[in-house]
């Protein structure tokens, strides 16, 4: 009855903690991924059984969605520091419901590719709005707490979306865009009925907004982020990975068991970042950013190595381990540093720059890992990948040190 009432009271104590705003963003995070993971594990399979086209022009077709996520944040990154988080938010989601829809009655490849590609253009928008709210809104103290929970929820719905997903294909694919387009619809919804307009009102004018966000970003006066972006490519890189390399390399080096070897890894991985994630991140909030990121980037390094010298499943699921634990450090500071360091009007701007790391290895990891895979083996790969984390790791230690330090002198 005590261990009740006491997991009870803490239940109730989490939720107080923290305001609608971040609630909505959690459980709309959780269904989303719910609903991504439920879809795009079965992309391919279901466009090549429905339009019979080749493999190659299928990946093509899907890549074309981070190529419009590329440019548009390139481009126009800065638009919610324009015209606002909230509603640059709700026009992403509405966007990507519309061409959810589309999907479901797309009869040719020609007509898919228009509605995957500004799929990426629309979804894209979302991430750096939403980014900047929560560094609108949350003390800087407990950021890398409150990313690290949407994270949990991400994670959580990463680990249930294929399961769901497997069942609904074989029932029928077209479920899967109807659901992810009823999700974004709520989601949308509840965004519009439940968040605030959190856009910092720093400038009197659009025209000075404008001015702002686009005209003085550039490489010599923020150098830092794009350096900063840059030294982060190597973990979307091993990331990209996972999806794409990793399991031909399982099915070289053992070729009877690699199906469920990488199930299993996937899964664990999944299961993990949505226990620890939240855990580890307030437990390293009062650490500076720099000392965790680099043992993050250290424990990445060291999964990657045993990847490449290993064929035991036993290691391998160690090394996915802390891979993950790794990628928790890493993560949340990442994200977090860049909330504290951004300028104030110009937040949604430096997310949607810092995103890019992202559509580059989601364009190029794949491709990169392929080519290191089929020449050199997976052993050659794996290892040019943890010397690449190796050295950003150390890269982003030495930029963000000296920051740090001011940041907490001042504190």
């Amino acid at each position: 009855m005590r261990s009740l009432i006491s997991f009870k009271s803490k239940t109730i104590s989490i939720w107080k903690r923290y305001d609608v705003t971040i609630w909505v963003r959690f459980f709309g995070t959780f269904l989303t991924k719910v609903a991504q993971f439920m879809m795009y594990p079965f992309l391919i399979l279901y466009l090549t059984q429905k339009f019979n086209a080749s493999l190659p022009l299928i990946t093509a077709i899907i890549g074309l969605e981070s190529i419009a996520g590329f440019l548009m944040n390139l481009l126009f990154g800065g638009l919610s520091d324009r015209f606002g988080r909230k509603s640059i938010m709700m026009l992403s989601l509405a966007v990507q419901s519309f061409c959810l829809i589309g999907f479901i009655f797309s009869n040719s490849l020609l007509i898919f590719a228009f509605f995957i590609t500004l799929l990426g253009a629309g979804s894209y928008m979302f991430f750096p709005a939403a980014n900047a709210q929560i560094a609108d809104i949350v003390p800087e103290n407990r950021r890398a707490e409150v990313y690290s929970l949407l994270r949990t929820g991400s994670m959580i719905g990463m680990a249930i979306g294929p399961m769901i997903g497997l069942m609904v294909f074989n029932a029928n694919p077209v479920y899967s865009f109807a659901f992810f387009a009823f999700v974004s619809i709520c989601y949308l919804y509840l965004i519009w009925r439940k968040l605030p307009e959190t856009l910092p009102k720093t400038y009197e004018s659009i025209e000075n907004k404008i001015t702002t966000s686009v005209n003085k970003l550039s490489f010599g006066e923020h150098k830092r982020l794009f350096i900063f972006t840059f030294l982060a490519i190597p973990t979307s890189l091993i990331s990209s990975q996972t999806w794409s390399t990793l399991p031909l390399h399982l099915k070289n080096i053992m070729p009877l068991d690699y199906g469920w070897i990488y199930s299993t890894l996937l899964t664990t991985g999944s299961i993990i970042s949505a226990l620890l994630q939240f855990w580890i991140g307030k437990r390293t909030e009062q650490y500076k950013s720099h000392n965790v990121i680099f043992v993050g980037y250290t424990l990445a390094t060291f999964a990657v190595l045993i990847f490449a010298f290993v064929d035991s499943f036993f290691l391998l699921l160690f090394a996915q381990v802390l891979l993950v634990v790794g990628s928790i450090f890493y993560g949340t500071h990442l994200d977090k540093s860049i909330s504290i360091w951004s300028p104030v009007d110009m937040r949604g701007r430096y997310f949607s720059i810092f995103g890019l790391h992202w559509r580059v290895s989601e364009g190029a990891g794949p491709f990169l890992g392929g080519i290191l895979l089929s020449q050199f083996g997976g052993t050659v790969m794996f290892l040019f990948f943890s010397i690449l984390l190796f050295l950003g790791g150390l890269g982003q230690y030495r930029l963000l040190k000296n920051l740090d330090t001011k940041l907490y002198v001042l504190k």
